[in-house]
This record gives structure tokens, C-alpha cells and sequence, in this order.
């Protein structure tokens, strides 16, 4: 590892304290020395003496702990490619996968043929079946960011019962439980759902609170992409509540948000509960994207019954009737609250409707000559379910609301991809590339809604607090040498909708264990990241 000086920062130390003037020496991987005041006369005599490895003048730039990404989908990607462009070039020095009650792993009949597809897009082969080999897997992999894991409560369910919407037996249970803990003891951090998702969404409360209880004796974290994001969040955020005060364990609710038009305004009442179970002595916190799109598969838009017995099922049941009118119906009640021309096709894999990425349903559906409804139906048909989406579905006041609330992080959402290549595919959200300087940029900056000091800390220091990342997220002696150096005037996301794989500007240097990986701006071939296993 070299030695680096990085000298007359503005620090900003992931704390939320106020920003001061200071350099810092990085030795082996770590802070190695904080020296305070501008390096000026003497000291800066003595330390150029010591002949450093590289010098990197800050000129008053913000020097901040790595970003650390609580929710990503990542998963996947990291194999094709462990650059994580489109997130270490945001500041992104940590990610979290295995969010929303999905994750690789174990892999079973009812998920492999879907995931084997997805990995041939990239040109690899499955080359696991439990998660411990995941994890196996993924370590073997050059990465320039560090990785923490989730494990997925929704792809443990399929392994043991596949998408059959029923309680599970006793034996049942005991199998998902049994799995639940193997995944723990082979480094996740926590257990994930994603609520609205079959087969996550087929589980009860009693069932989650039973394999959360795991999680607590493993000293994990409960994760949730909420039962109901829409009029039905209240009662959502109480089951998440619930599940983490009988099973005793930390809860962490994903992208916390209402995406109903109806519903706007009641994310102030969500957070009022949040507020009332922390003054009760309930450890629970939430993260938010910075973004008011969401943006999820094609498929989600579909009622849970549909998904009922896997892929097969579901396509059985809309090309036949009468299972196709009640889809249409149920499509109709989508089209009605939330308008096809808010939903836009981000993504559809193969030669067929490629041209059609970034076109609304709307649109699609005129062209057509057929009901927006129907034109769900068709695309989803004819691409087997693989299709993407994004919604836009949220207020800006909502917005706001959660991203200055004391109990908020900053997620991203999104996966590491690449303005090139193999991940330049489709037209995804711009929150794969812009979420980190997006908030600094557009919030800190320009609207002035957080300081400075505060958005750090929800990436950072605080990020690194609620997943037991005690080693990182701070600048102090001693931690790990993951660092962003930013200009706060120029940092800026520069993706949209229509130009999604934009790089953003304004980050001059990222730092991940001490190896520059962001060098003046530009991404060095290096891959100083490590998987970092609960133990």
C-alpha cells in the first residue's frame, strides 16, 4: 500500500460535526495520521522530506469518509465487472447487496432458469448453489469497492416451497430457518425482505418474526422493502416495527417512500412512528434515493395471486382466459391511479423490443393501437417477464421529508454499472450513477435542505454505524483508508432519464483501503475492495 499525504482538506469526518482544515497521512491501508490547521512552513518541510509514495494537494476541497451504499442490487454485477464504475466514480466506496428479499443464493429449480438467463446477458455460467459458495464466489472476484451481504428471505422461501402462496409447515419453516442461519454463519449481515415480491410477499408476519429471531441471535439486522408502499404504508411500517420489538433485533425499512399519488403526505405519519419506536428503546432506522421515480420489473405491476407457481404460471395465465381478463382488470386499476404515461420501460433483454428502452407505456400502447394494459401484457409475454421499468410515483415534499429526517441513510437503489460495455445496457435509473453527488449537488448546494456535514454523515459514519462497520465511515486514526475527495462548488449528477449512464463530476479522488482508485478523476485498473463478512 503507499504512502499518502493528502494535504489542506476541508474535512468533513462523517461524524456530523463541523468541518475543519487538516491533511492526512494514509499507511497501509489506514488513517494513519490527522494533522490539523492548513501544512504550511516547517511541517510541510519535514513531511516532503519523508518522501511519500504520492502527494494529493486538496486546495480546500472536502475530504469525507467512502460513501457507503446501504441498498444496492449490485449482486450480480460485481461478477461481470468489479470496477463498480457507476459507483465508485459517486464516491461509493462500500456496498450492500442482497436488499428487497433477493439475493443469488442458494439456488434451487424454482429461481435457476431465471438466473441462469441473466447471467448469460454477461456472458457467465452459475457456478454456485448455496449462498456460502456465493459469497465463495464473489470474493474470488477483483473488486474496486468493498461488499457487505444481505441474505434474501425471498429467495430462501423459494428454495424450500418455491412461489406457493401458503403458510409454511412446521418442517418447512424449520428448513428456511436452517438455511437462514447457514447464510449468517457464512458472513451476511442481516436478512432482507422485499414485501411486495413474490414469494417474500406469500410469507406472514409470525413467519418473518420466527426467522428474524435467527437473525438476533447471529447479532444481525432486519431489512424490508415495506409490505405496502402506497395508502397501506402505515400499517406496513408497524408490521416492520412489530417484527423487529418480538424478535429483538435492529430493523432497517428500504427506500421508505409513498409511490401513490393518493397517498402523498403520509410518509409524515410513517416517520412519526419510526420516532415514537426509537423514543421506546427500538433500534430502527430507514435510507432514501433522491429521486421521485422508482424502479423495479415490469412484472411487480402484476397482483400477487398471478405470480403464484413461478414464471411458467404466471405466463400460462396471460395467454389464457379468464386468468388473462382478471390480470387486464387489475391492469386497468394500475393505468387508472398511476397513468401508463408515468411508466416508462427501462430495460427489455434480447434482439426484440431493444428500440423500445426508455419509451413510455403510453406511448408503446399508441403505437401499437392497443390498451396500455394489454401492452403490459404483451411485452411481459413475449419477453418471458424479463422487462424492466421506472415509475414516477413520488412528491418532492415526501422526498424531503425523509431525506432530513434524523432516522434517514442514503441508498441508492441501484447496481454498480458502466457508461460501456456490457453493463451500458438499457435505459436504468439514473441513481445508478448519480445518487450520491445528486444529494450533495442538488440538496446540500443548491435547495440548501441538509448541510454539508449532515448528508456526509448519512453516507458515512452513520451508514457504517447501523451495519457494525466499526473499522470505516469515519476519518479517524486507525480506520480504513476509504476517502473522497470532492470539490462541494462543482460535485454534480449528471444522468437522466433519457441519458442514464452519465458519470458525475466534481469527485477528484477516491481512496478505498488506502489504494487510489479515482486518480484526478480518472478510474485506475486497481481493486483494493474486499467482501466483508460478518464474524
Amino acid at each position: 500500500m503507499p504512502d499518502i499525504l493528502i494535504k489542506n482538506a476541508r474535512i468533513v469526518d462523517g461524524t456530523g460535526s463541523s468541518w475543519f482544515t487538516g491533511s492526512l497521512i494514509v499507511n497501509g491501508g489506514k488513517i494513519k495520521e490527522i494533522i490539523p490547521g492548513r501544512l504550511a512552513g516547517e511541517r510541510n518541510k519535514q513531511l516532503n522530506e519523508k518522501k511519500m509514495d504520492r502527494v494529493i494537494e486538496a486546495d480546500g476541497r472536502v475530504l469525507a469518509p467512502g460513501f457507503i451504499d446501504i441498498h444496492t442490487h449490485s449482486d450480480l454485477k460485481l461478477l461481470v465487472d468489479g470496477r463498480a464504475a457507476s459507483k465508485i466514480r459517486q464516491g461509493v466506496t462500500t456496498e450492500v447487496i442482497g436488499n428487497c428479499g433477493y439475493s443469488p443464493a442458494p439456488v434451487t429449480e424454482a429461481g435457476r432458469e431465471m438466473l441462469e438467463e441473466e447471467l448469460a446477458d454477461y456472458h457467465l455460467e452459475l457456478s454456485w448453489e448455496s449462498y456460502p459458495e456465493f459469497l465463495d464466489q464473489l470474493e474470488k472476484c477483483e473488486l474496486a469497492v468493498n461488499v457487505v451481504p444481505l441474505i434474501g428471505q425471498g429467495t430462501l422461501r423459494k428454495a424450500v416451497v418455491g412461489y406457493q402462496d401458503r403458510q409454511l409447515t412446521a418442517e418447512e419453516l424449520k428448513q428456511v430457518r436452517d438455511l437462514t442461519a447457514a447464510a449468517l454463519e457464512a458472513g451476511a449481515r442481516g436478512l432482507s425482505t422485499g414485501l411486495i415480491y413474490p414469494p417474500s410477499s406469500y410469507s406472514s408476519t409470525e413467519e418473518l418474526i420466527e426467522l428474524s429471531r435467527i437473525v438476533a441471535d447471529h447479532g444481525g439486522i432486519y431489512t424490508s422493502h415495506l409490505r405496502e408502499e402506497g395508502c397501506g404504508l402505515i400499517a406496513a411500517v408497524q408490521e416492520a416495527v412489530r417484527i423487529g420489538r418480538e424478535a429483538g433485533l435492529p430493523v432497517h425499512i428500504s427506500h421508505h417512500k409513498v409511490s401513490d399519488r393518493e397517498c402523498w403526505g403520509l410518509v409524515a405519519g410513517s416517520l412519526g412512528i419510526l420516532e415514537t419506536a426509537r423514543d421506546r428503546g427500538q433500534d430502527i432506522t430507514c435510507d432514501v434515493y433522491p429521486y421521485t421515480a422508482t424502479s423495479t420489473g415490469l412484472a411487480a405491476l402484476l397482483p400477487d395471486w398471478a405470480h403464484e407457481g413461478g414464471r411458467p404460471k404466471l405466463l400460462e395465465r396471460i395467454k389464457n382466459q379468464p386468468e388473462r381478463k382478471r390480470l387486464l382488470d387489475s391492469l386497468e386499476e394500475v393505468g387508472e391511479n398511476r397513468g401508463w404515461d408515468s411508466i416508462i420501460v427501462s430495460s427489455l433483454p434480447g434482439e426484440r423490443y431493444t428500440h423500445l428502452e426508455g419509451n413510455r407505456i403510453a406511448e408503446i400502447a399508441k403505437n401499437w393501437s392497443i390498451s396500455g394494459s394489454e401492452t403490459v401484457l404483451k411485452i411481459l409475454q413475449d419477453q418471458e417477464l424479463r422487462a424492466g421499468m421506472i415509475g414516477f410515483a413520488m412528491c418532492e415534499q415526501d422526498l424531503e421529508s425523509v431525506l432530513t429526517s434524523r432516522l434517514s441513510l442514503i441508498g441508492s437503489d441501484g447496481s454498480a454499472l458502466a457508461a460501456e460495455g456490457l453493463l451500458a445496457q438499457g435505459k436504468p435509473h439514473p441513481r445508478n450513477f448519480g445518487t450520491f453527488p445528486r444529494v450533495l449537488g442538488c440538496y446540500v448546494r443548491n435547495k440548501g435542505v441538509l448541510k454539508l456535514e449532515e448528508a456526509v454523515h448519512k453516507m458515512t459514519g452513520k451508514t457504517a454505524a447501523r451495519l457494525g462497520l466499526f473499522d470505516r465511515g469515519l476519518i479517524r486514526p486507525g480506520l480504513a483508508a476509504d476517502l473522497v475527495l470532492f470539490d462541494p462548488d462543482e460535485i454534480q449528477d449528471e444522468a437522466t432519464f433519457a441519458e442514464p449512464h452519465r458519470y458525475p463530476t466534481g469527485i477528484h479522488e477516491v481512496l478505498v483501503a488506502g489504494e487510489p482508485v479515482i486518480y484526478e478523476g480518472e478510474q485506475l485498473e486497481v481493486f483494493p475492495g474486499r467482501l466483508l463478512r460478518q464474524e
